[in-house]
């Protein structure tokens, strides 16, 4: 077991200055920019868009972040089991009807929405019972009272898992620093076999190659005069474009299929379903041809700020057609935080993993229901009253900057028993506000070790030292699967990201966090 002893202190003094204001930072900077680690640049004014023409490099680490070995294998070794996990779990419709209706859909609208067309959805029928999932399992680094170092989990990523290409680029270009010379000397485990290749690019897009083509033998028989496209649905004014680009380039360059970028808004205006199988067809942004769509793979609804009435219904049709949805809504219910934790619960990871489950159960942090029915509920409320700085309120949301923490969560559960005293003075009744969320205990992560930050704006070539980091590590895993069998399951590739310890959000598009690699030690 790696210990925190066993991490170098990072980064090295020696190296520190040296860097900050060296040729390296240059240097990096050009690669990001010529390899298309970047993103849009930000308005010039609050409510403005990005501008379509301009673009920045990524935030990004000078050097890689040391990561133990060990625990980085460990990671990888549970992705295939997580696969499995999720599949199973999609599949299950009596577990999404008990974990949902039990609070989740009383306390929160927008899982309420999710669920109501998946109810719609199942009582019509459904026209595609093959499913795709694109995930990334994200994981930090707990420090026992020992000083020994093991994996918890953050979180699962069932929708939009971002950040596979430009974490490969970001692979590329710390190599790139080491064959040029930039890290001569500057520390022992600087070494090529200690910076492993990232492959989450080719992950994902193989993981939709291998759903468009399970679609088209599907419908081996159909008349077409064009050929069916991958359809990613985006949100309006992106500036991870080059994230969702680079997917779809490997698509059309390596596999030879055609894709298609589309908003909500837009789909409303271009999209429709025909046949009995309702066939989802497109009109082609370029030529006046329908396109039939294959895969529709979501970067956008995740967040109730994609969805107006009219988006509802987009995604209501979307999940009603016959094209290959990655990922269903049933598999982006089962992503929600409410399920992460109902899995913790004793017994229950045994039903869809087997004997892996204690594998498994070991990278799950403590967590805890909040409602005040249950002996777990009622013993969350007691645990956080009395030591509220060991733990954090999650709601059913992704993206960062939803979560509650430590010395907040008090306050912020008193405002939601005031609000449920208001509503059972009004004559409301129902589940507890508290109730959409879950508990987690804090995962402590070590200490004292830092990173050389480089952002975009900068005036000079120089990066910024944080003394005081943590990294998170996710893993990305591809899963296409139907009730009759799993057609094809794939992992590999990783993202690591970098933040400061006085940061508790993680996100890297949302500004927190900074794209790293690991030097496995």
């Amino acid at each position: 077991m790696p210990t925190e002893s066993t991490l170098p202190a990072w980064p090295p003094e020696e190296l520190t200055e040296d860097l900050r204001n060296a040729s390296v930072t240059c240097d990096a900077r050009d690669y990001a920019l010529s390899h298309g680690l970047v993103y849009r640049a930000l308005p010039a004014q609050k409510g403005e868009k990005p501008p379509q023409d301009t673009t920045i490099h990524a935030p990004l680490t000078l050097v890689p972040s040391p990561f133990p070995r060990f625990l980085f294998n460990k990671a990888q070794e549970l992705q295939p089991l997580f696969n499995k996990l999720y599949a199973n779990l999609a599949l299950d419709e009596e577990f999404i009807r008990s974990i949902m209706e039990s609070s989740v859909i009383h306390v929160d609208d927008f899982q309420a929405h999710l669920y109501n067309i998946w109810r719609t959805v199942l009582d019509e029928g459904l026209s595609q019972t093959s499913q795709l999932g694109l995930f990334r399992s994200d994981y930090l680094m707990h420090t026992n009272a020992d000083s020994s170092l093991e994996l918890k989990q953050v979180e699962f990523n069932t929708i939009s898992a971002s950040f596979g290409p430009l974490c490969t680029r970001t692979s590329a270009l710390h190599h790139f620093l080491l064959n040029k010379g930039g890290y001569e000397a500057l520390h022992p485990t600087l070494r090529r076999e200690n910076m492993p290749q990232n492959d989450a690019l080719d992950i994902l897009a193989a993981g939709l190659a291998d759903a468009h083509n399970h679609y088209i033998d599907e419908c081996r028989e159909a008349q077409r005069t064009v050929k069916p496209a991958v359809l990613f649905i985006v949100q309006p004014d992106e500036r991870n474009t080059f994230d969702q680009r680079a997917i779809e380039m490997v698509l059309m360059e390596k596999y030879g299929i055609p894709v298609i970028r589309a908003t909500f808004e837009e789909l409303a205006k271009t999209a429709s379903l025909h046949g009995s199988e309702r066939i989802l067809m497109i009109q082609s942004p370029v030529s006046l041809a329908p396109i039939e769509v294959s895969v529709a793979y979501l970067r956008a609804g995740y967040s109730p700020e994609d969805y107006n009435q009219t988006a509802w219904d987009t995604r209501l049709m979307l999940e009603r057609s016959h094209a290959i949805k990655c990922p269903t809504i049933a598999m982006q219910l089962v992503g929600s935080k409410k399920a992460q934790q109902v899995l913790a619960e004793p017994g229950v990871l045994e039903k869809y993993v087997g004997n892996d489950a204690d594998q498994v159960r070991l990278c799950f942090a403590q967590l805890w229901p909040l409602d005040t029915r249950s002996e777990l509920g009622q013993e969350a409320h007691r645990r956080v009253r009395e030591n509220p700085h060991e733990y954090v309120l999650k709601p059913q949301r992704e993206g960062g900057g939803h979560n509650i923490y430590r010395e907040d969560i008090p306050p912020a559960l008193d405002a939601m028993e005031k609000h449920d005293k208001e509503r059972e003075a009004r004559g409301e009744t129902g589940v507890k506000e508290c109730e959409a969320y879950i508990l987690m205990s804090m995962i402590n992560p070590p200490r004292n070790r830092g990173n050389l930050f480089l952002r975009a704006g900068q005036t000079k070539a120089t990066s910024e030292l944080v003394r005081n980091s943590v990294s998170e590590l996710g893993i990305y895993g591809s899963i296409l699967f139907s009730p009759e069998k799993t057609v094809e399951s794939r992992s590999g590739g990783y993202l690591l990201r970098t933040k400061s310890m006085e940061s508790n959000e993680g996100g890297v598009a949302v500004g927190y966090s900074v794209i790293d690699t690991p030097l496995l030690v």
